[in-house]
């Protein structure tokens, strides 16, 4: 017997006036969803920056590239203009609150990271500090942009990559768990994901 398929609804997308992580149409966020991250840069006086974006992917394996997109005037977007470099962070689901508290950050204050309660360390190839609570880190050289409007897509090349001791112990199934990735739906609203499960491929 042939399994009935869900009803689908379509939409002529003509263009999307309201983009959160993933497009809104017609009051509906469509399902695409975002790892989240936390991106740290520098300004030109050396004073950090951390905010969370959640439209990001690896772009290419050789060279290394990683790519995300923001608003162009926001603080990370000028700031990795500026200095050609920034460090992708990767939280897992306990840092969900202080991620949150980020994005309500404004201005330039060099007590920053500290503010949202998160430890900045020092990175190996960048002047750019990672931060510590965070459970995997790219280091990241400007490669190249693309412009649409207000958004940019910032392309980075990684030079280093780091990741917690623990989140390469075990099974998959048991990395996954301690890694807690965590993807923005909407807002104040995110997903976490704990389990990881193989294809059955015999």
């Amino acid at each position: 017997m042939r399994k009935k398929l869900e009803d689908k609804i379509d939409f002529e997308v003509k263009g999307m006036q309201e983009i959160n992580t993933f497009p809104l149409i017609n009051g509906f966020h469509f399902p695409l969803i975002g790892q989240i991250i936390l991106v740290t840069t520098l300004n030109r006086q050396q004073i950090p920056n951390v905010a969370p974006k959640s439209w990001v992917s690896i772009l290419a394996r050789q060279p290394a590239i990683v790519g995300f997109s923001c608003n162009v005037a926001h603080d990370t977007a000028k700031n990795i203009l500026t200095t050609g470099e920034f460090v992708i962070n990767i939280p897992g689901a306990e840092l969900a609150e202080k991620v949150w508290k980020a994005s309500e950050l404004k201005g330039q204050d060099a007590g920053e990271i500290q503010k949202v309660g998160l430890t900045p360390l020092k990175s190996v190839k960048l002047t750019t500090p990672r931060i510590a609570e965070c459970k995997a880190h790219l280091e990241c050289s400007l490669d190249w942009t693309k412009k649409y409007r207000d958004e940019i897509i910032i392309f980075g090349k990684v030079l280093l990559a780091s990741i917690d001791k623990k989140a390469l112990e075990g099974t998959p199934e048991e990395r996954y768990k301690y890694l807690k990735l965590i993807t923005y739906l909407e807002d104040g609203t995110y997903g976490v994901i704990k389990t990881a499960m193989k294809v059955d491929q015999s």
